[in-house]
């Protein structure tokens, strides 16, 4: 597998191994044999691990500003990580009446809109874009609480 596609590197860490177990009959061994996909990142990809990890060493998720918010995902669009499209929703503002300088839990608000959104059954792409946001936040946060711990 050849990946060469910033969106793709995420996949890289869900390769599983294939185990075929085969048996005949009562009077055979069972036969086990494991075989073990063979992954290729590209230089593209590795960038993009890495531009993944500089958010997440720069923004926290749980406590972030709307501009913080902004500048993260104007950086994540740049590097090619996220689509135009995705970078909106994450911009989406937190309120009608906020402070652009005020931290949030920016994930926990993303967390809400998805649960309404299901709450609904609301499948469009608003609420599939909402989804990819969540998705977006929990990465940089799940990078965060790695090099944390």
């Amino acid at each position: 597998m050849l990946i060469n596609s910033n969106n793709q590197v995420s996949l890289i860490y869900q390769a599983q191994r294939n185990t075929a177990n085969t048996a005949t009959n009562s009077n055979t061994a069972i036969k086990s044999e494991s075989t073990a996909d063979k992954v290729t990142i590209s230089k593209s990809g590795l960038n993009a691990e890495s531009k993944w990890q500089e958010a997440a060493n720069q923004y926290n998720p749980r406590n972030m500003s709307y501009h913080e918010l902004g500048k993260m995902s104007s950086a994540l669009e740049l590097n090619g990580l996220i689509t135009p499209q995705e970078g909106l929703a994450l911009r989406a503002p937190p309120s009608m009446n906020f402070d652009p300088n005020e931290k949030y839990d920016t994930l926990a608000l993303a967390k809400k809109s998805v649960a309404f959104d299901q709450s609904l059954g609301a499948t469009g792409k608003d609420a599939q874009l909402r989804g990819r946001a969540l998705q977006i936040l929990e990465t940089i946060q799940d990078l965060s609480d790695k090099v944390s711990a």
